[in-house]
This record gives C-alpha cells, sequence and structure tokens, in this order.
C-alpha cells in the first residue's frame, strides 16, 4: 500500500513560534524539532492511494497540467498558516490539500518546479474572485458550504464541521455570551459570512471589519476592539498562540452551524463528487483523524462528535 509523508508543522512549533530565533541559540529548537518528529512518528503516515479513475473535464484537466492549485489562508493557525521559518503551510485545511493531491496524482511534491501541489495565500474577501477568475483550482480555506454559496460554487464535503463563537480578552470578565455584545465593537474579517451571523444572532453589536483574522486578533489584543467572532476553530487557533491574552467564550455558545467545504467553479459536478469520494475514503481510512491528530488534537481540541459525511446534493 502507497503511503506519504510530507513535511508537517503543527500546534507544538506554533506554541514556541514567537521564540524561535531565541530558541534556535539555546537548543530548544532542536528540542522542538523532536517533539514534531515524535508527533508525526506516533500519528503515522497516511494511507490514502491514487485514484484508480480519474473522472473526464476539470479534474483530468489538472491532472494532465501536471499540478494543482490550491487556495488556502496563510494567517489562521490549525486551519491555514505559513510557516515563514520552514516555508510549509500549516493546518487542517493544508493536511486536506495535500490529502488531495495524493488523490489525484499518487504523491505530493510541494517544492520546487516540478511542484504538484501549489498553495495560494487566500483570504476570505477574495476567495470567491479567485475560484471565478481561475487563480485556484479549488478554495480549501475554512469556508462554509451556506445554502446561498451553492448556486454560485460547487462544493464537495463537508470535511469539517465547526460554529461561529467569540474570543475576547484574556481578563475580560463582562462579556460571556453572544447576548453581551450589545453596544460592543466585534472584529470580523471583510467578506465573510461570519458578519451577517452575528448581525442576525446580536443586531446590536457594532461589526467593526478587517482585512483578516491575524488582523482581528491583533487589534482585540491592543485594545483596538472588544471582541472577535468567527469560527471556533479559527479563535481557537489564536489562544493556542496566546492562551493568556485570548479567551473562547464557553462552546455552548456557539451560535451557527459551519460545514467547511471545498470550493470549485459552478457546474464541475463530476469533480465535486471525485472530491467527496475522498473525503469518505479519507474518514474510512484512518487518514482524516490523522489529520485531525496532527493539527487541532494536537493543540489539545477534542474529536468532534460526529466525523464528516459529505453532502452530496
Amino acid at each position: 500500500m502507497r503511503t506519504f509523508k510530507t513535511s508537517r508543522r503543527v500546534a507544538v512549533a506554533a506554541l514556541a513560534s514567537v521564540t524561535l530565533a531565541l530558541a534556535a541559540c539555546s537548543g530548544e529548537a532542536s528540542q522542538d524539532q523532536e517533539e514534531q518528529d515524535e508527533l508525526e512518528e506516533s500519528v503515522g503516515d497516511y494511507a490514502l492511494e491514487q485514484s484508480a479513475e480519474i473522472p473526464a473535464g476539470y479534474i483530468q484537466a489538472i491532472q494532465d497540467k501536471g499540478f494543482i492549485n490550491v487556495g488556502v489562508k496563510f494567517d489562521q493557525p490549525l486551519i491555514g498558516q505559513m510557516n515563514t521559518a520552514t516555508n510549509t503551510v500549516e493546518g487542517m485545511d493544508a493536511e486536506v490539500a495535500r490529502l488531495l493531491t495524493q488523490y489525484i496524482f499518487g504523491s505530493v511534491d510541494e517544492e520546487g518546479d516540478d511542484a504538484n501541489l501549489k498553495f495560494v495565500e487566500t483570504t476570505s474577501q477574495n476567495r470567491e474572485t479567485y475560484v471565478n477568475d481561475g487563480t485556484v483550482d479549488v478554495v480549501i480555506a475554512s469556508y462554509s458550504m451556506y445554502p446561498d454559496r451553492l448556486t454560485s460554487f460547487d462544493f464537495a464535503g463537508p470535511y469539517f464541521e465547526t460554529g461561529q463563537n467569540v474570543m475576547v480578552q484574556a481578563s475580560n470578565t463582562d462579556i460571556n455570551s453572544v447576548a453581551d455584545l450589545a453596544g460592543k465593537d466585534v472584529c470580523i474579517a471583510e467578506g465573510s459570512g461570519s458578519i451577517q451571523n452575528l448581525e442576525t444572532a446580536n443586531p446590536e453589536a457594532n461589526i467593526t471589519p478587517l482585512a483578516d483574522y491575524a488582523a482581528c486578533a491583533e487589534a482585540l489584543e491592543n485594545g483596538q476592539t472588544d471582541a472577535v467572532s468567527t469560527d471556533e476553530t479559527i479563535l481557537y487557533g489564536f489562544t493556542v498562540d496566546k492562551p493568556d491574552v485570548f479567551r473562547v467564550l464557553d462552546s455552548s455558545n456557539i451560535f451557527t452551524e459551519e460545514p467547511y467545504g471545498i470550493a470549485m467553479p459552478l457546474g464541475e459536478t463530476e469533480a465535486r463528487m471525485f472530491v467527496n469520494d475522498m473525503i469518505d475514503e479519507i474518514v474510512a481510512n484512518g487518514d482524516w483523524q490523522k489529520a485531525f491528530d496532527l493539527t487541532f488534537g494536537a493543540a489539545g481540541m477534542p474529536v468532534p462528535a460526529a466525523l464528516p459525511a459529505p453532502n452530496r446534493y
């Protein structure tokens, strides 16, 4: 059985990211790498093989050109984050992209001119444009499969399900529920569906959009906004890096259902079904669990009660 292993760094590295430069001098960086190697060794290689059947059309065209362009976020710990020290993209979305690449090509290569997986930095604001203008082949960027989006794009998935919550400063004792956001400044990334969700959940919240969630987290840390609201998975990534700075409200406050899907141009039904088959297979063969263990699981997040099941609409 064919296996593959990619250069992966996860929350273990994220926890030390702020002090990597100093750690390199003290030997702590080596210890961090050892912990990462031990994690990957304990999780094991993926088992996914190349698909025996490549459907004509969109997926065949990707295979024929020799590489896939995948839109992912570069600023969301545990989801999609560029590690500038290793020049690799980390997170659950990046792992799903690697699995999809394996399913199409039978191998994963992210380096050099012959790379068959090319990550393209994508934000909540530009991901729709990137799908429509061909900048990327697919978007895997914490992109929720809302019903209205299914009329504009084809979505495979969901490959992960979460919900929208709220993050505040760790020292904040005034905000403990979505209702407490009335009259408060809440930062949400421009173009995100989280804006409309919060407008519905609490119309009295003052929404202040910024370019991305890294900017929102910085604004929260600096006291320029009272809270940040988006998917709990995204918020959790920021608390992992700075547990003494940020606090996510109890999960009982989750007020949406966020099924993450893989977006591609509208009308690519065969491609959508192909990617759905991949999701079914990685759930069945344990690869989805391995991807989770390398990302959210390494940060202490419990495994969701229900594993993803594609919506084959």
